[in-house]
């Protein structure tokens, strides 16, 4: 059960979504809650509902990425409770200055990581920064809807009409560096740009105001998570152009499975999930330019293809999973079988 944070089932689809509907899969009835939600509907076999009066109080696994939402776990019975930890917490930084202490991530933190029965972070990075917490954490990986990404779309008409497309998808905020997307698109004049994804305070307001002057470069905005494939699939390359830091360091780009689901190479910053996985490019500052042209060739190469079908297989929401239910299984409790 997924309780009610800032994420909407439709937009934004990101690793907590796809990991409620992978324990919908494995036969677990999901409940994912949203107050903005006008009524009950299922969904991917997800039942998305308005408020805890639609969601059984007994018998539940709760999944949680945001420590605040503590303080509903009185709400249920004897809860079982998987804590994940998808991000560095300094992610909640930005938008904390205003609230007081005890409202932030970092006052509920250590208490939800001593309620969990099973603790999960998503790089070896973030395994390495509290492993000292949660001796026996789970790394888990993201992954990728292989077969949305995979699976063939009618083209969306908004993409304009002119190749390659260098694309992107995903929220544009402070960690996407604008001003290396931006010379990168100066150099290349010849490439369409294309950023599919909100923009999300902060962000550099005067630079993205820059990038998008550039006459091939095409911002998008936001768009729902099912027609986001269709987008994905267009791309003759996809950017995960992130800046470099602390937070960043520990991701675990999903986009980047995605990207590849689609059979679309990959060019990153040196991120280390991006150094290890291959299909992917990773490059910085001029080299960022050069690794893109060397992504184009490579894509039109058949033994591409079959790298990067391989890789994403291996991602697949339903594999990625499977080490939570053992987990489940080898504390006895795991509520469906």
């Amino acid at each position: 059960m997924y309780l009610p944070t800032w994420a909407r089932w439709d937009r934004m689809r990101q690793r907590p979504q796809y990991l409620v509907q992978a324990f919908a899969a494995a036969g677990h009835p999901a409940y994912f809650v949203d107050p903005r939600e006008p009524a009950p509907r299922l969904v991917d076999g997800v039942r998305i509902v308005p408020d805890l009066r639609h969601v059984p109080r007994r018998g539940v696994v709760l999944y949680v990425h945001y420590a605040p939402i503590r303080e509903l776990f009185d709400a249920f019975d004897d809860p079982v409770v998987v804590y994940d930890l998808h991000d560095d917490l300094s992610i909640y930084d930005p938008d904390e200055v205003d609230l007081p202490p005890h409202r932030r991530v970092a006052a509920h933190h250590a208490a939800v990581v001593r309620e969990a029965d099973v603790v999960l972070v998503s790089h070896e990075v973030l395994a390495e920064r509290h492993r000292h917490e949660a001796p026996d954490l789970l790394v888990v990986e993201n992954g990728v809807d292989v077969v949305a990404f995979s699976s063939p779309r009618p083209r969306p008409g908004d993409l304009p009409d002119a190749a390659p497309i260098v694309g992107y998808h995903g929220a544009i905020s402070y960690w996407f560096d604008v001003e290396l997307v931006t010379e990168t698109a100066r150099r290349r004049p010849e490439w369409t740009f294309v950023l599919v994804g909100p923009l999300v305070e902060p962000y550099d307001h005067e630079a993205l105001e820059r990038l998008s002057r550039l006459p091939n470069v095409h911002l998008l905005g936001e768009r729902p998570s099912d027609e986001i494939p269709a987008y994905v699939r267009c791309f003759d390359v996809g950017l995960v152009p992130f800046r470099l830091d602390r937070m960043t360091e520990a991701v675990s780009p999903l986009k980047m499975y995605e990207y590849l689901a689609a059979g679309v190479p990959v060019v990153a910053t040196p991120l280390p999930a991006a150094r290890a996985t291959p299909g992917v490019r990773a490059a910085s500052g001029p080299a960022f330019v050069d690794a893109v042209d060397e992504a184009l060739a490579v894509g039109r190469r058949p033994e591409f293809a079959a790298e990067a079908a391989e890789v994403a297989a291996r991602a697949d929401w339903g594999r990625r999973i499977e080490p939570v239910l053992a987990r489940l299984d080898d504390l006895d409790l795991r509520r469906v079988r």
